[in-house]
């Protein structure tokens, strides 16, 4: 699914991001920090924790700025209050992510999100915002999805190197003086002409790319789109669908199996 003329050719991975996957033996030094603010960043949770804080975001060991991000992990431990449930989750890239999820400002029966919390050793994707406090870094939640098919975590840890390499490419790019900027616009919006840095993820942008060239009044069914995106659960897609429809950016056709783009 991923081919390296999607980003422009081979591109070398020795730069260090952090902890887990794709971590070299040591990190640059004066590395130019790229930013990555506003959009929803796949990450390990060796890297969130290495990460250092600057200002309301944070910057990787390998320069990439972000505040809002998506892990995968197994759920190592469960603390439920009146207004919280606290997760410390575990993707064995190095330490347990504390996850804090406030249940006032959750609307599980609208969102179809689950409203007990979710036991030890389940799997899920957390969304949410990356903090500090007194040292001890956290996230924040404000989405906690389990995971009912293990292909999704294959797909995050794909997306987590895809990204990685893309910002490899920038760096190496600019270093050769090329024009940074118009790269710089395919981080957020790989595979969606015309747009910018929009807050979506690689896969979500994908889905809205393709959505966006399909012809026909009936919309693109979501068959067709698990055909041409290979390797990724269809859940996963129907999910990404929604929150592409409560954005704004598709609407269903004749039926919950059909989408069109909203702008095409």
């Amino acid at each position: 699914m991923w081919s390296s003329s999607d980003y422009g050719g081979s591109i070398g991975t020795t730069s260090d991001f952090g902890g887990g996957y794709m971590a070299s033996m040591s990190a640059g030094t004066g590395q130019k920090k790229i930013s990555y603010q506003g959009t929803i960043v796949p990450c390990t949770c060796a890297e969130i924790m290495a990460a250092n804080q600057d200002g309301d975001k944070f910057v990787s060991s390998c320069g990439i700025e972000f505040s809002q991000i998506s892990v995968v992990g197994i759920i190592r431990s469960v603390n439920e209050s009146s207004t919280r449930v606290e997760y410390e989750v575990d993707d064995y890239t190095g330490p347990c992510l504390p996850v804090k999820l406030f249940t006032e400002d959750q609307d599980n029966t609208s969102s179809g999100l689950q409203s007990r919390p979710f036991r030890e050793l389940s799997y899920v994707r957390v969304h949410g915002h990356v903090r500090n406090f007194q040292g001890v870094k956290h996230v924040i939640a404000f989405r906690v999805i389990h995971l009912s098919d293990m292909n999704e975590l294959t797909a995050h840890i794909m997306e987590v190197i895809y990204t990685r390499m893309l910002y490899a490419k920038i760096k190496q790019d600019e270093n050769n003086g090329a024009n940074v900027k118009s790269i710089f616009s395919e981080v957020g919006s790989h595979n969606a002409p015309g747009s910018t840095s929009n807050g979506l993820t690689v896969l979500q942008n994908q889905i809205l790319a393709i959505v966006r060239t399909f012809v026909g009044e009936r919309g693109i069914p979501v068959s067709q789109l698990t055909e041409k995106l290979r390797g990724i659960p269809e859940r996963q897609i129907r999910e990404d669908l929604d929150f592409l429809s409560a954005e704004g950016h598709v609407y269903s056709t004749v039926d919950d199996d059909h989408f069109r783009a909203t702008e095409s």
